[in-house]
């Protein structure tokens, strides 16, 4: 290439130059970042290598990452003074001035180390030459030697040069020259020399010093800028002339900084001042109605960052204004000049080179929209100047006329370019339903037609030539399609032309439709699959012809040609809604809800463009300038092609805090978390919270990340927009990853991310030891559940045997059980009879032989009895008691002396000790029977012939306890066998074989002696005697004795009840499967009662139930249904539920005399039995059950009523009671009276009123008319003759009588006592 070549790409490049880069920062807009409610001042800035700002304020350290501020204050108040200026050293320290001294902060480690020497006071600048750090205090300037630790003053009584020693700024310039500026003047420290010379500043007028505040090195024109209290000047050292710049003259010049484009900014106290030789000073302020002007007027300190962006820190706060080179924006109010605002929805340039920007709120027109030109136009609804008939601008369109078109909210409007105004037109269908006064979208087909897309009223299509001659207020369109044409709906949002001949309408969430202009066939464009079901929302043509349709999401290329349709998504993570497309060149730009994208049209190749955060409504290209013009709120901005030439600044990106449950946690154990890769927390530790960034203060809009924490997630997440924080909560033990990527230009996670090593350590319990002691636990565990399971199955063995035995036990107990009823029916049947024999037979021989089969057939029941008693007891089955109350010295002198015939047949003496005459006792009587039996019995057997047995009865008051002792004189018991007696089947080795027994009987003593809770204690000597002495505490209670008091309306033992009218014999039924025990019965009650039979107890409740007996004495083991079963039967039916039951049975334990008490069955009588005893108790029963029957009915007919018939009984009482109520005042009516009205026998009106009320009808009758003559006295309504008569007695002495008979009181005693 020749230098004619090089020297054309040259100004090709020097022309892009200003599209690139040419951008300056925006000095009207800030964004304006407080440090809090007491850190306002702001006099320092730093940048360390990773690009995190520290600010110096007047309370202390703080850092900024572009996300948040953070506090970096010590514990001690001298960490947190006024920090007036700081240099950074070896990529480590904070070297901060401050009004206390000299502050030094490692940022690696987050903390403040001790200088090593003392440093003086009230710092105001510092500059830095090598390992020499210059140090302007108020108090002289300083040199201090970093690696030495060594401080220098400069005295200015030596250094005559240095103007003074209150020192306000210092720099190190390129020479290597060191510049002082004090409270009076500049110096010049030349270091080979060692010496200041002072630079002769012009005098400023009326000033007594020159206060230089502030120095600043510009390389560029070779020059040093001074500001001072009133002037900045303009140094140059080559010829070290000054010069004042009288543009910003009389302002108190704070600090001084160069913008990217070499712009000279000047921070006063009277806001911010940007110089350049060639262009007209800009001057911002601070402006209290607007958020994003400058924080505050006083400027202190101006910092310029690596990328060029601009640091001001105020009076109250920072602002920042960032170097975007991407766009130029420029704020509605630069335009036109006024504080109202718009959205623009529309932009465009007309042939004549005027910009249109129609928005929200009407449309203004301008020449040129960057500078700052007094020709802006804005035409509204409240203008009379520049008026239109509606705000809303949709859309601007220019026609193949050069006519300008708007569509408005109110219908359409024309541009007439000579009267500088727009002409309204009303549109509206052949029938008038429809029109165009919601207009969205315009557009010219190729006969010169007008489309109207409106909103509600369909497209409209107007004859242009003819709109615009119409002289009517309302103009009737050509054509107007309906959704009856085949539209999807009626709103219609845009309209597009393609090559093929058709137009492209876009619905509002109905999709897209194709109008066929020539034939107006409709045809609904299907986009549901690629769009994911999302309905498109932005139409585009490109150049080419295809058509560009946004959805959320993405945007689809579709071919009008072939109808292929092409998606696009924005992004992995994306998901917008398209604001607005436009085609620059070979691309297509989109404005998303998202973020800015661009399409390349050929490779179909999506990128996000990260240069500003504000999203666009409207765009417009300028081809001739290469221009792109984007429509905001209240604002537009201008970016050119060119910007997708610039690769953005790579940024790292750092972590800037750990917060660890909560709190902040300024230390990990590698230093500060911005350096860390490995933080290492307890189990304790496990909420984590991470905040990073990559620094994006030149960026409007802040990139997107995605994070993942390997270990617990299983993909990425999008974080939230404007977002930097990362936070989990309660991580299990372990080891993860921490991944935080940007975004890239194609949508999708970066190759480059941030990566963090997290370890949470497992509390002790979780710990490898604690595992292996785990382990073993477990391994113990197991072989304890084997031995367990073992030892279960064992037990389940020896219980499953147990159970064996119990079944086998049970069996034993039945089979006795059985076999005792078999031995106790026959012995029934020879006791009862002998019994009665006995008292009739005079001859000796033959009574003898008499008592002997007694005897003997006694001794046989009694073994019964025993063995039965054993294997119940054996088996846990008669381990309860019956207790009785007793009178004990009866009860044992008739045990004791049923034993004088034997003794008497041995020549044994017996005698019967007490020192009570009456003691009662609650006692099982059965079973103290069994052990005095059992005692006395050994005591028969075990005493020769001419011995005496004893038993004796000892009450001991004192000790409350009873003793009863049976002593005998016989052979005694070995000592090596007194421990074994109790046991079961022991015998001694002395008897066995030679006297008989089973070695059961004193078994049985000792288990009933310890039911009762009776202490037994033996005492023996061989051949002299055995004592047994059993030992019963007695209480209170036991000793009281019970009177059963006598009536005297019992009938007599010998007699049958009274009856009054040929009362009959009461009725037993005899319940027995034997016939003889029922004969045997029958001789030994006698002729006294009338019997009836039955053989089972099926036949027994039969007979109960029809004939209503009068006593029932039935069997237990009976075939059908045994004795229990049918005396249950018996009690719950009503009118058998109180007969008397006596049960037989030769089952003698305790489980069937409890089920008998239970079942209220009145007697319990064991087999073989007396017969003078059996009869004893029918006896008794009958007696008892007429007093008790007498006295329960008359309880109940207090006041005679009428009742409730339940039963046929009841129902027959009810029936006499009401007929006696009826004739209750005839003299007359008497039992045959009663007879007749009932029509009932007098034999049977006896038996049922006797059966039912236990009295006599006459009784009865008597009874009824004494209750209610009681009644009629107690109301005192009636004299006693009336209630005499009332009542039907005729005598008034024999109705006194009655009736002190039946009350105790005569009548009229009755009535004065009520």
């Amino acid at each position: 290439m020749n230098k004619k070549g090089y020297y054309i790409l040259f100004l090709l490049c020097f022309m892009l130059l200003p599209h690139l880069h040419g951008q300056r920062n925006s000095y009207q807009l800030f964004e304006n970042i407080g440090l809090g409610p007491e850190a306002s001042v702001t006099n320092c800035f730093l940048q360390d290598r990773q690009g995190i700002i520290w600010i110096g304020s007047n309370k202390g350290l703080f850092s900024y990452d572009g996300y948040s501020v953070q506090a970096h204050l010590g514990a001690g108040k001298a960490n947190n003074a006024w920090i007036y200026c700081g240099v950074i050293i070896d990529q480590t320290y904070l070297y901060l001035g401050t009004d206390n001294g000299m502050l030094i902060y490692n940022y690696k480690t987050d903390q403040y180390e001790t200088p090593a020497i003392s440093f003086p006071k009230d710092f105001r600048s510092m500059a830095l030459q090598g390992d020499h750090l210059w140090i302007g205090t108020l108090n002289g300037l300083f040199v201090y030697h970093i690696r030495n630790h060594t401080l220098k003053q400069f005295d200015t009584k030596r250094y005559k040069g240095l103007t003074h020693s209150a020192v306000y700024s210092i720099i190190h310039t390129t020479d290597n020259h060191i510049y002082v500026g004090t409270y009076n003047g500049l110096s010049r420290y030349i270091v080979a020399e060692d010496r200041f010379e002072p630079v002769n500043l012009p005098a400023a007028p009326g000033k007594k010093n020159l206060f230089i505040n502030s120095l600043l090195e510009d390389v560029s024109r070779q020059c040093i800028w001074i500001g001072t209290e009133g002037s900045l000047f303009k140094y140059s050292p080559s010829n070290g002339q000054a010069e004042q710049i009288e543009s910003v003259h009389a302002n108190s010049i704070k600090s001084l900084a160069l913008d990217a484009k070499k712009d000279l900014l000047i921070g006063t106290d009277n806001g911010l001042y940007v110089y350049h030789e060639k262009k007209a000073v800009l001057h911002a302020l601070h402006d209290s109605r607007n958020r994003q002007s400058l924080a505050d007027n006083i400027v202190w300190n101006i910092f310029a960052d690596r990328e060029h962006n601009i640091w001001l820190g105020t009076n109250y706060g920072i602002s920042l204004s960032r170097n975007n080179s991407a766009f130029q924006y420029i704020p509605i109010a630069q335009i036109t000049g006024t504080g109202e605002g718009n959205q623009f929805f529309s932009l465009y340039k007309d042939v004549q080179g005027w910009y249109w920007l129609g928005g929200s709120n009407g449309i203004i027109r301008t020449k040129s929209p960057a500078d700052n030109l007094p020709d802006a136009i804005w035409y509204n609804m409240g203008d009379a100047l520049y008026h239109l008939p509606h705000n809303r601008i949709r859309h601007i369109y220019q026609d193949s006329s050069n006519d300008l078109w708007i569509a408005t909210d109110g219908s359409i409007n024309r541009y007439d370019y000579r009267q500088k105004r727009f002409i309204h037109y009303n549109i509206t269908d052949k029938t008038g339903k429809y029109n165009a006064n919601w207009a969205y979208h315009l557009m010219e087909d190729g006969q010169g037609n007008l489309w109207v897309a409106t909103c509600l009223g369909g497209i409209f299509i107007v004859n242009k030539e003819k709109l615009m001659k119409s002289q009517s207020e309302t103009y009737v369109a050509e054509y107007n399609f309906t959704t009856k044409d085949g539209l999807s709906g009626m709103f219609i949002n845009q309209l597009l032309p393609d090559k093929e001949g058709n137009v492209w309408a876009l619905l509002y969430n109905n999709g897209i439709d194709k109008i066929n202009i020539r034939t107006r066939q409709i045809t609904h464009v299907k986009t549901d699959l690629p769009t994911r079901n999302n309905k498109p929302n932005y139409l585009l043509a490109d150049k080419e012809g295809h058509i560009w349709a946004g959805f959320r999401g993405g945007v689809l290329r579709m071919n009008p040609r072939s109808n292929e349709i092409q998606p696009v998504y924005l992004g992995s993570f994306s998901n917008n809604e398209i604001l607005s497309m436009l085609e620059v060149e070979n691309n297509i730009w989109i404005s998303a809800s998202n973020g800015f994208w661009v399409v390349n049209k050929k490779t179909l190749a999506p990128r996000r463009l990260d240069f500003t955060s504000r999203r666009f409504t409207s765009m417009f290209y300028d081809r001739e300038l290469r221009q792109i013009y984007l429509g905001d709120v209240d604002g537009i901005a201008i970016t050119s092609p060119d910007v997708l030439n610039m690769h953005p600044t790579t940024r790292s990106i750092v972590a800037t805090a750990l917060y660890i449950n909560g709190l902040l946690s300024e230390q990990t154990g590698e230093g500060s978390i911005r350096y860390a890769r490995n933080i290492s927390l307890n189990h304790q530790q496990n909420n984590l919270a991470i905040e990073f960034s990559d620094l994006p203060f030149s960026l409007e809009e802040k990139n997107k990340f995605v994070y993942q924490l390997k270990g617990v997630d299983a993909g990425w997440h999008l974080l939230d927009p404007n977002s930097n924080r990362i936070t989990y909560n309660n991580l299990n033990p372990g080891s993860y990853v921490l991944h935080i990527s940007k975004i890239d230009a194609n949508g999708n996670p970066a190759e480059q991310a941030y990566t963090l090593n997290v370890h949470v350590s497992p509390p002790w319990y979780y710990t490898t030891w604690a595992k292996l002691f785990y382990f073993l636990l477990g391994v113990g565990l197991i072989l304890w559940a084997v031995n367990f399971f073992r030892m279960k199955n064992r037990l389940r063995m020896e219980r499953m045997e147990k159970a064996k035995i119990m079944e086998q036990s049970r069996q034993k107990i039945d089979f006795f059980t059985n076999l005792s009823h078999d031995f106790k029916t026959p012995l029934s049947l020879i006791i009862a009879p002998v019994s009665r024999l006995l008292p009739e037979i005079s001859n000796p021989q033959e009574k003898k032989v008499l008592e002997g089969i007694q005897r003997n057939a006694m001794k046989i029941n009694s073994l019964v009895h025993q063995v039965l008693d054993f294997s119940r007891i054996d088996g846990n089955a008669n381990t309860f008691l019956i207790l009785s109350h007793t009178e004990m010295v009866s009860f044992t002198r008739n045990q004791f002396q049923s034993y004088e015939e034997l003794a008497k047949e041995k020549n044994i003496t017996l005698r019967y000790e007490t020192n009570r005459e009456e003691l009662f006792v609650n006692i099982d009587i059965i079973k103290w029977e069994s052990i005095l039996h059992n005692l006395l019995s050994n005591a028969l057997k075990y005493t020769p012939a001419g011995g005496s047995i004893s038993l004796s009865l000892n009450y001991k008051e004192t000790e409350q306890e009873l003793a009863i002792s049976v002593s005998d004189t016989g052979i005694g018991i070995s000592q090596q066998d007194l421990p074994y007696i109790f046991q079961r089947f022991f015998q001694s080795s002395r008897t066995k074989g030679k006297k008989e027994g089973t070695g059961i009987g004193l078994y049985l003593v000792k288990r009933y002696a310890e039911l009762h809770g009776v202490n037994i204690t033996v005492a023996s000597e061989e051949d002299k005697g055995t004592t047994v002495t059993l030992t019963m505490p007695i209480t209170a209670d036991t000793e009281t004795s019970g009177v059963v008091p006598a009536s005297s309306g019992l009938p007599d033992a010998t007699g049958g009840p009274a009856t009054d009218e040929g009362a009959l014999q009461p009725l037993i039924l005899i319940v027995e499967d034997e016939p003889e025990i029922c004969r045997m019965i029958k001789e030994v009650l006698g002729n006294r009662y009338r019997y009836n039979e039955a053989s089972n107890g099926k036949e027994g409740l039969k007979h109960c139930i029809e004939e209503v007996p009068d006593l029932v004495i039935t069997d237990f083991m009976m075939p059908l249904m045994n004795g229990m079963e049918m005396c249950n039967h018996i009690k719950k039916y009503l009118p058998t539920s109180a007969i008397p039951i006596i049960m037989l049975t030769g089952v003698s334990n305790k489980e069937t005399e409890l089920e008998s008490i239970r079942h209220h069955i009145d007697s319990f009588i064991t087999k073989p039995f007396e017969a003078s005893m059996l009869l004893s108790r029918v006896e008794q029963l009958l007696s008892k059950k007429q007093i008790l029957e007498a006295q329960t009915r008359i309880e109940t007919l207090s006041v005679p009523q009428k009742s409730d018939a339940v039963s046929f009984d009841e129902k027959f009482l009810a029936d006499v009671t009401r007929m006696i109520e009826d004739h209750m005042d005839d003299a007359g009516l008497n039992v045959n009276m009663l007879c007749q009205l009932s029509d009932i026998s007098n034999k049977q009106m006896y038996r049922k009123i006797k059966q039912l009320t236990g009295l006599s009808p006459v009784e009865y009758i008597k009874n009824i008319r004494m209750k209610k003559a009681a009644m009629l006295l107690e109301q005192q309504k009636f004299s006693i003759a009336e209630v005499m008569y009332m009542v039907g007695f005729s005598s008034s002495s024999y109705f006194s009588k009655c009736f002190q008979s039946e009350f105790g009181v005569t009548p009229k005693q009755y009535m004065e006592k009520s």
